[in-house]
């Protein structure tokens, strides 16, 4: 067996020990999770229905409590294909430490909105007869940082 130099070892402890280069071109921002779904045909009214009675209730909630900092819900006005979504949300938290703990806290709301778990089950499968997720996802605002001066 070769042994490895001991500059080698040298060399990848300070080279793995630096800072990422990404951190220094761009200030990180908040945190925001998008779920895209596609309305299933002849079910757009109970659809937006469960949005109204439901869903923004919730994010309501969750936003005087502090959980997120804000929500929003929209539409796409262009489908590519009968498979595209066309209505999604986003629910912003200030940060990634944000998501920490998160299914407690939403739990205590959501619990206190539909009082049992069973209730709460069945509101989203209901929902799953009106609407198929397409995707979800989680991004980070950033804001690029000025170039150095020369």
């Amino acid at each position: 067996m070769r042994k490895v130099p001991l500059y080698v070892f040298l060399v990848l402890c300070v080279f793995t020990s630096l800072p990422l280069p990404a951190q220094e071109n761009f200030t990180e921002g908040p945190v925001t999770r998008v779920t895209l779904v596609r309305i299933k045909a002849g079910h757009v009214t109970e659809f937006w229905a469960d949005v109204r009675k439901n869903l923004k209730p919730i994010f309501e909630e969750y936003k005087k409590q502090g959980i997120i900092t804000g929500y929003r819900i929209f539409t796409k006005a262009s489908i590519e294909d009968p498979s595209d979504w066309n209505v999604g949300q986003s629910l912003s938290y200030a940060s990634y430490a944000a998501l920490d703990g998160l299914a407690a806290r939403t739990d205590a709301v959501t619990m206190k909105f539909y009082g049992t778990r069973d209730a709460r089950t069945e509101a989203g499968r209901n929902r799953t007869q009106h609407s198929d997720l397409i995707s979800t996802f989680l991004i980070r605002d950033v804001d690029p940082r000025p170039m150095p001066a020369p």
